[in-house]
């Protein structure tokens, strides 16, 4: 079985990302386990981890996770994330989750080096979840996201960010899903095992679509 995981992963591993800022894991209590939280997901922040673990949820939670990004580099890059959750009796769990990272101020050059401008830029994440519970302790969850990357000022401004003769928007607003299962086992439910696939959805292209990566 281990043998087949790393076969299926190098296979399947992806190289390049066109929504790497999804790829940030929030969550002291991640940190502090290595991010292996799939089949451990059992707080609010199962909404980004898993969003089958909100069905074992018994009261609403909410986290929120400010953190100065590369201060050494600049001081005006900065991560946000900020989830809830909700359980509703006989039905399942409700939540979702807002990623905001700043990128800060930039300066804007042609293709021969001359200063344009400054302009800002920043990527944002808006995911809906749901949990529910299959059998007593087996549950399933779905993630829907909606996220924009605004990587520069558009081509068409006072300001202008094309490189030579190309055209296009340097800003992308995208979709994808998730996908999540958890089960509880051991006599007294001390173990458990999940899976989940995250960013199901189209390619992300800026500018060229013919240089579109996964999600």
């Amino acid at each position: 079985i281990i043998a087949l995981t790393f076969l299926f992963s190098y296979v399947l591993c992806v190289g390049e990302a066109g929504a790497v800022f999804l790829l940030i894991n929030p969550g002291s209590s991640a940190a502090g386990v290595g991010e292996a939280q799939t089949g451990k997901a059992d707080d609010a922040y199962a909404t980004y981890y898993n969003p089958a673990g909100l069905a074992f949820l018994e009261e609403s939670e909410i986290a929120l996770q400010h953190v100065n990004w590369l201060p050494n580099l600049a001081a005006d890059i900065y991560y946000e994330f900020i989830t809830y959750a909700t359980p509703i009796k006989n039905i399942g769990t409700f939540g979702g989750h807002l990623i905001y990272l700043n990128l800060g101020e930039q300066t804007a050059t042609d293709e021969i080096g001359n200063k344009l401008g400054q302009f800002k830029s920043y990527m944002m994440a808006l995911n809906a979840s749901f949990g529910m519970k299959v059998k007593e302790h087996s549950s399933v969850g779905f993630n829907f996201k909606v996220f924009h990357q605004k990587l520069a000022e558009s081509y068409y401004s006072d300001i202008g960010t094309g490189v030579g003769s190309e055209v296009g928007d340097p800003f992308s607003t995208d979709f994808a899903f998730d996908i999540g299962y958890l089960k509880k086992f051991g006599e007294e439910k001390q173990h458990s095992f999940g899976f989940v696939i995250q960013n199901i959805g189209p390619e992300i292209d800026f500018v060229d679509a013919e240089q579109a990566d996964p999600a």
